[in-house]
């Protein structure tokens, strides 16, 4: 299998809807005002009907639904409403088929949704700036694996993928034998075809990189490998996904007791959602 379906598939992805890029056009600017985040989002019929559905789902816990815009964005914040936009947005885009992976279309989901809220959970009290920033990321960084099924499944070797995925612990090393890319490579290929903010597609193309990560970059690089170490694919906040965390949080000398105690409120909401 080549790569180069891959940026062909990439390279076809629809530009984003006007109403993303005015969202986004608003958070380039600075830390955006509600009321205008909401304007945006409900002139767009679809991507509102989208935004509630995923603000109501089991994860989050809520006793009574959410019925509008401006109390999700009242109730979740600026932050976590971009994540939820632009996942929808992009989910939109992508005929989804994770079988590879084993894995179903809401389990993916609610793997994005784990990995963005323990980014944020964890993060908002270290630095709330860079919180803002990967918050999104970490809610976006499995996309590339969408495009990646679809090659293996096109090629016919579900089975074979399926089988090194068990069977070899790195997912990247499975990634990278049938597609030539990792995930995170693919993700920034669509980030920077999306023109999204040019951190997203920077942190993916260095996330599975073992040279030095540039100065700019390293603390949110850091970060979202350590949360995607503790959640993945393979395993959400399980103990042997846990300790390798804890090993990466030692090693870039982070608080671990700090990462612990977001972490179990992020599985104690995915307990009460099952």
């Amino acid at each position: 299998m080549s790569y180069i379906p891959l940026i062909a598939r990439v390279e076809s992805l629809p530009p984003l809807p006007e109403s993303i890029l005015q969202i986004e056009s608003l958070f380039a600017q600075g830390d955006p005002d509600i009321d205008a985040i909401v304007k945006i989002i409900e002139s767009d019929p679809v991507l509102t009907a989208e935004v509630l559905s995923k603000v109501n789902a089991p994860f989050y816990g809520f006793s009574k639904s959410i019925v509008s815009i401006l109390q999700a964005v009242t109730l979740f914040g600026s932050t976590q409403i971009r994540s939820i936009v632009l996942s929808s947005t992009l989910e939109r885009s992508f005929d989804i088929d994770l079988s590879p992976y084993d894995i179903t279309t809401a389990k993916f989901s609610q793997i994005s949704i784990m990995q963005s809220e323990l980014i944020f959970q964890w993060y908002m009290g270290i630095d709330i700036t860079i919180a803002r920033a990967i918050t999104p990321i970490a809610f976006l960084m499995e996309t590339g694996k969408v495009l990646i099924a679809k090659e293996v499944v096109e090629a016919g070797k579900v089975e074979a993928f399926k089988s090194d995925f068990y069977m070899y612990e790195d997912i990247s090393y499975s990634e990278n034998k049938y597609a030539l890319m990792t995930s995170a490579e693919v993700n920034s290929l669509i980030f920077d075809h999306l023109n999204l903010s040019t951190i997203f597609g920077e942190t993916m193309r260095y996330l599975d990189m073992d040279h030095t990560v540039p100065k700019h970059l390293k603390e949110m690089v850091e970060a979202l490998r350590i949360v995607r170490a503790a959640v993945n694919i393979k395993e959400q906040l399980s103990q042997d996904s846990m300790q390798k965390a804890k090993e990466l949080l030692q090693k870039d000398n982070y608080n671990i007791a700090t990462f612990e105690r977001a972490a179990k409120r992020v599985s104690q909401k995915y307990m009460e959602s099952l």
